[in-house]
């Protein structure tokens, strides 16, 4: 079992990770006595693991006061779940002693999180994230928010949980598809600051062929690398605009195809090669570093491919990325592995290269 401490301001919270962390002594620890509130999950991981979780939760005497259940994926992340979730939170009574306890994969969190910092101005929340995507990435760091049509993430507030449980036997149960979504989010962890980390995506051919202790040791270095960043920019005015890297056009792709063909591992993984062409074609890194960092990409996997119609809505989408900052567009770069810097680049210029960078890439 591995525990991360992430020291951010007036809520410092831990992440436990590992076999059986869902269990946790710390859980009762954070909840105290007399403890109730509500369950916000989705309906096939309340079917897989609800059973359990119910146990663990009346073992420590938490009275759940009612659980919502969302759409899968990107769907659990709209104005109007939001709204019938925090409806729920006001019909079963919560007060601001009361918790949200967020059980599921980075959409559940991210949705579970905004209905908690926006709930009575914020109530608690605990994060049990069931994904490793949203073990290493959603469940930490206090981002939360839903979509709008216009774009991923554009309605949200920074709100820290009060504890996270990276449950390793959630594992069991994900898709190799999901998993490898998990690996692009690591990947992109170690790339930005952990050669340890690069080389253990590598050497494990994307962390399929990997030992559970290895397992652990990947996520646990992943929340490493994230809550040191965030404990010195929690809400992204400086340093943790890095943990951005690969998603400018990985969140255009999601966007442009309306979150329904790629997870956001895959475009995340696209968004980092993107980004690895970009800054080669600028004479910002080294052809040998731009290869090295490709073939860790690599690594993790196939993904579902890339169709040039894809390319105009990604066009449109990162024009309206969050990062774009008047005229200008901020993109997280490398000149090698473990060398990041952000690039202020003109946004429509930037735009257009998007553009022009799927429509190739789908036809190599």
């Amino acid at each position: 079992m591995r525990r991360v401490r992430v020291d951010v301001g007036q809520t410092p919270y831990d992440v436990v990770i590992g076999r059986g962390a869902s269990t946790h002594p710390q859980l009762r620890r954070c909840l105290g006595k007399g403890a109730g509130g509500i369950i916000i999950s989705s309906e096939p991981v309340m079917r897989l693991h609800g059973s359990g979780l119910m146990k663990t939760l009346g073992g420590v005497g938490f009275e759940v006061l009612g659980v919502v259940l969302l759409p899968d994926a990107e769907a659990a992340k709209t104005t109007r779940e939001w709204e019938r979730t925090i409806r729920v939170m006001a019909r079963a009574g919560l007060d601001r002693s009361s918790f949200v306890i967020a059980f599921g994969g980075g959409s559940i969190g991210d949705a579970a999180g905004f209905a908690a910092a926006t709930y009575m101005r914020g109530i608690r929340v605990i994060q049990i994230p069931t994904t490793l995507l949203s073990m290493v990435d959603s469940s930490v760091g206090g981002k939360t928010g839903v979509n709008l049509a216009e774009g991923k993430n554009l309605v949200g507030s920074f709100h820290q949980p009060s504890l996270v449980l990276a449950d390793l036997v959630f594992l069991k149960t994900l898709p190799a598809r999901e998993h490898q979504s998990g690996v692009y989010e690591i990947l992109k962890c170690g790339l930005l600051r952990s050669e340890r980390l690069t080389k253990l995506v590598e050497q494990t051919r994307g962390l399929r062929a990997t030992s559970e202790a290895q397992m652990e040791t990947a996520i646990a270095e992943a929340v490493r690398v994230k809550a040191r960043i965030v404990e010195g920019d929690e809400r992204e005015s400086g340093e943790r605009v890095l943990l951005n890297f690969g998603h400018t056009l990985g969140h255009a792709l999601e966007a442009a195809t309306s979150y329904r063909v790629f997870t956001h591992g895959e475009a995340v993984g696209y968004g980092m090669e993107f980004a690895v062409d970009f800054a080669l074609s600028l004479g910002l890194t080294k052809p040998h570093s731009a290869q090295h960092i490709r073939s860790a990409i690599e690594a993790v996997g196939s993904r579902t491919p890339l169709r040039p119609l894809m390319a105009r809505g990604a066009y449109r989408a990162t024009l309206s990325d969050k990062k774009r900052k008047g005229q200008k567009m901020n993109e997280v770069l490398l000149a090698g592995p473990q060398r990041p810097f952000v690039h202020r680049t003109d946004a429509a210029a930037f735009a257009t290269r998007v553009g022009e960078w799927i429509s190739a890439r789908s036809r190599s």
